[in-house]
């Protein structure tokens, strides 16, 4: 390939990283991370005013009592998670996890069975097995949580002889990205890391993904700076983290790497669109929403809920109040205790005639934790489904009774009735996946022949199988092929098809085959196609016995 000139940012003293433009998404970003976190001291620093989000409007600045955030000429905000404590005090904040609850299910329901993926050419397909291997899934999943928390996800395609025989999937974060959109398609994208920090110095590690004359590249830079400045560039050497990158020269460049074929080596996932909040925003606009985006309000209301209900739980303890006369003074400005596990004490001449009752008293509040788990759960059910979720996908429908109860005997058609929503939101977002899959797998393969010299380069045809959302249990399945049987309305191969709706043709075939045999099946003649006599059998002349006289007796 021809020289190419760096494209890289230029760097300098006083260049701000991240860039500017990102700061709107990185903060909501960093907002989300916290909540799916479910990091108190995290969610304080951003609802406090430590670490504010931005808005379009202007910049959030922190108030004197830390209890607010505020933006200039909008009205003041107040988030529980954000209201400050002393060091002495006891953090008595109660964060719920339905952030992270929420986040996992959205990549069980998407990617808790792997997928498939074929391709016309069988030597290629014997290295799509190879690679897409149990890691591969694993990786898979990881992306799909992390879509759901920060409204996408990077899968870069990845390759290191010490680490593996073939190309594998690595994922980067949303907040470690600066990527460039044409109508809506990514073009580029420059990730950033740190790899080292000491004494306000920070070395940061850009890897840059992009095109040239049709092929795609990678551009690896290291810059030396400080925490809010990108600073100057610096050989890729000077730090052990990217110095093994300095061998890479395939454009003439210090750690410049060539794919050897079109297209780029990473790909963004949205996890839905559009986005309602960024959608004029000039990099925004093209990103994924969050499972979380609008629930951050509901959200800080169940951790306050939560929150009284341990205060009210705590103030409920009982107590007991004892006279002072039944105090043991520890010395002169020590106080007095009393000791609970004493069984004997010394008579008090003018505690004789007192009755225990006015010496000891026990004291226990009535504590009805009813109000606040109604409120909970309501709060709960207005985030799910916000987020896009049937309530039941969370165990907070308990609807049903006898078998049914908790869903354990409730058919496929039963449980997608009850789910529908999670549903639907497991299909829009598969319509963001599977492209996005298609086209990373794709150069997954290219990269691995390119890197390895495998000659299983051919991608024709190339298709990706999704498992269904609800899948019926063993036995509704024999019940459905059995009732098909009696009915005779479906063939052999058909009701393996439906017993076993994971494997492929030739094993319907294989199956169905021994069954016959086993059965001693042979095929069957339609009536239709043969002739039949009417007036065969009429005269019962060939029955036996038709000759015969009616008997007497």
């Amino acid at each position: 390939m021809k020289e190419a000139t760096m494209p890289l940012p230029a760097g300098g003293p006083k260049v701000a990283w991240p860039p500017q433009r990102l700061a709107i998404v990185l903060d909501k970003v960093r907002e989300w991370d916290a909540w799916w976190t479910g990091d108190l001291d995290r969610l304080q620093a951003v609802y406090g005013g430590i670490t504010a989000p931005q808005g379009p409007g202007g910049s959030f600045y922190r108030s004197d009592t830390g209890r607010a955030v505020v933006n200039a000429g909008r009205a003041i905000k107040r988030w529980f998670v954000g209201e400050t404590y002393t060091a002495t005090e006891r953090n008595t904040k109660v964060p719920v996890p339905i952030a992270a609850e929420m986040c996992q299910a959205s990549s069980d329901l998407l990617f808790s069975d792997p997928f498939t993926v074929t391709v016309k050419a069988q030597k290629t397909q014997d290295r799509l097995d190879e690679i897409l291997d149990d890691d591969f899934h694993t990786t898979i999943a990881e992306a799909a949580e992390l879509a759901a928390a920060h409204g996408g996800v990077y899968l870069i395609t990845s390759w290191d002889q010490d680490v593996a025989p073939q190309a594998f999937p690595t994922v980067r974060h949303a907040d470690e990205a600066d990527p460039e959109f044409r109508f809506g398609r990514l073009q580029a994208v420059t990730f950033w890391s740190i790899v080292q920090q000491t004494q306000g110095t920070v070395w940061r590690h850009l890897e840059r993904h992009e095109q040239q004359n049709g092929r795609g590249v990678i551009l690896h830079g290291l810059y030396q700076g400080t925490e809010d400045t990108l600073g100057v560039q610096v050989g890729l050497g000077t730090v052990d983290a990217t110095a093994p990158l300095a061998v890479h020269q395939d454009l003439n460049l210090e750690g410049t790497i060539d794919t050897g074929s079109p297209g780029l080596a990473a790909v963004y996932v949205p996890n839905q669109t559009p986005n309602r909040m960024w959608r004029r925003d000039p990099v925004g606009r093209n990103l994924g929403r969050s499972d979380l985006d609008g629930t951050e309000r509901l959200m800080d209301e169940l951790v306050e809920t939560m929150s009284d209900l341990g205060r009210a739980r705590r103030a409920a303890r009982a107590r007991v109040l004892h006279s002072k006369a039944l105090a043991k003074s520890l010395g002169p400005g020590q106080g007095s205790v009393i000791d609970t596990a004493q069984e004997t004490y010394v008579g008090v001449e003018s505690l004789r005639d007192a009755k225990l009752s006015d010496l000891v008293q026990t004291v226990q509040p009535t504590f009805d934790p009813t109000g606040y788990l109604t409120t909970a759960r309501a709060l709960l059910e207005q985030i799910v489904e916000l987020a896009g979720y049937s309530a039941q996908t969370f165990g907070l429908d308990t609807g049903g009774s006898g078998a049914t109860k908790g869903g354990g005997g409730r058919t496929a058609t039963e449980v997608e009735s009850r789910e529908r929503r999670s549903l639907m939101t497991r299909g829009r977002k598969l319509r963001e996946w599977k492209p996005a899959l298609h086209r990373f797998v794709e150069k997954l393969l290219l990269v691995d022949a390119y890197v390895f010299a495998t000659g299983a380069a051919d991608v024709t045809d190339l298709a990706l199988e999704f498992s269904d959302g609800v899948q019926d249990t063993p036995l509704a399945l024999a019940q459905t092929a059995l009732a098909l049987y009696q009915g005779q309305s479906a063939s052999v191969e058909e009701r393996v098809a439906i017993l076993h709706p994971d494997w492929q043709d030739t094993e319907v075939q294989e199956e169905a085959a021994r069954i016959r045999e086993e059965f001693a099946l042979g095929a069957l003649t339609d009536p239709a196609l043969t002739s039949f006599d009417a007036n065969q059998g009429a005269t019962g002349a060939d029955e036996p016995g038709a000759d015969a006289e009616p008997s007497d007796g």
